[in-house]
């Protein structure tokens, strides 16, 4: 059962903009959206802990400029003359016109309400706590969804995410992604990296042949500088990171680090000094390692893009639902495509 809401594509961009505040009671629009579809974006993982780059308020697309180098020193002269090179070039983060439509049982959401409020006769199903507690609600399920689209992407919905464009890492969903776009439909990323699939396994992932030091010696080799930015890191599922510590307490000889076996916990994860991001969104036994500023997640929040209705239905059809509606829009972009390596199994990257 999927408990995800529906991610619905909206097709055209709506090209009106929306009031500061509807006349319908339960309607919010622009900046007064904000409390509602902020956490629906915001409490994604990935972007909750800020991993990613983040740029809000678009409207529709922004242009994200990235500049590259090479040796750029040259012998002294008396005359100008321009070693071109420095190569500035672009990308474009284009939006996904996005929308949540949720029907919720008031019988199913009133008991779980009451017990975290305390039940008072002042309470109804119309106050607005329970309308916060409402919207709260689906906003938290709706941020599980954005944190799978922003990696997996969602079939004909959020049409690319960083490592798929259908939700599925196959060898046609991970060639159309993000991450891969950049490159041809032979080799889609020159820094893709090959995993025997026992390179994510428990008794393999510590060694020479295992997931972590293959990406690692493909970034030596190919874009060393990335390795002495602050904010590089290993971006991985909480699949891989849980196979990586279970190897960590039961290396040498069993005895783990510190000589505490599995009664351990590890509170941060790192490799060779470069942070290990645990990302829910991520697809197991695939690994990722670029800089933090290098991914960038953008979205219209702040914008008259955005919206979100609390509709009391039960009090016009006789039902006993009401409807929660969320509209933002959401869209995925790599800065420099070459300064990102990534791994997985050769099921699902071949040359």
């Amino acid at each position: 059962m999927n408990n995800f809401p529906k991610l619905q594509n909206r097709g055209v961009r709506r090209q009106f903009a929306n009031p500061a505040l509807d006349p319908t009671p339960g309607t919010y629009a622009g900046v007064l959206s904000a409390p509602f579809v902020a956490p629906a974006l915001k409490l994604a993982e990935t972007l909750n802990k800020g991993f990613v780059r983040q740029i809000d308020g678009i409207q529709n697309k922004a242009v994200i400029s990235n500049l590259s180098s090479t040796a750029n020193i040259q012998a002294a002269n008396c005359s100008w003359a321009d070693g071109d090179n420095l190569t500035l070039g672009e990308q474009v983060l284009e939006l996904t016109d996005l929308a949540v439509m949720e029907a919720l049982c008031r019988k199913t959401l009133l008991p779980t309400w009451a017990g975290m409020t305390g039940a008072r006769e002042t309470m109804t199903a119309g106050s607005p706590e329970f309308v916060n507690f409402a919207m709260a609600t689906v906003a938290g399920y709706t941020a599980q969804g954005v944190e799978v689209a922003i990696w997996q992407g969602i079939a004909t919905i959020v049409p690319q995410g960083f490592l798929s464009n259908s939700g599925t890492f196959d060898n046609a969903g991970y060639r159309a992604s993000k991450i891969a776009a950049a490159g041809t439909s032979a080799a889609p990323v020159a820094q893709e990296q090959i995993v025997t699939v026992a390179g994510f396994d428990t008794g393999l992932i510590l060694d020479a042949t295992g997931a972590f030091n293959q990406v690692y010696q493909k970034a030596v080799a190919t874009v060393s500088g990335i390795l002495n930015r602050t904010d590089v890191a290993f971006y991985c599922s909480p699949k891989t990171a849980g196979t990586y510590m279970h190897a960590l307490a039961n290396s040498g000889s069993s005895q783990g680090v510190n000589l505490q076996s599995t009664n351990q916990a590890f509170d941060t994860l790192q490799y060779l000094g470069i942070p290990i991001h645990v990302c829910p969104g991520m697809f197991d036994d695939a690994l990722v390692l670029t800089y933090e500023e290098n991914l960038v997640v953008g979205s219209n929040l702040m914008t008259d893009y955005t919206s979100a209705q609390y509709i009391d239905a039960w009090m016009y059809d006789g039902g006993d639902e009401v409807k929660i509606a969320l509209r933002f829009g959401l869209g995925m972009q790599v800065g420099i495509t070459s300064d990102v390596v990534i791994g997985a199994y050769t099921a699902v990257i071949t040359d």
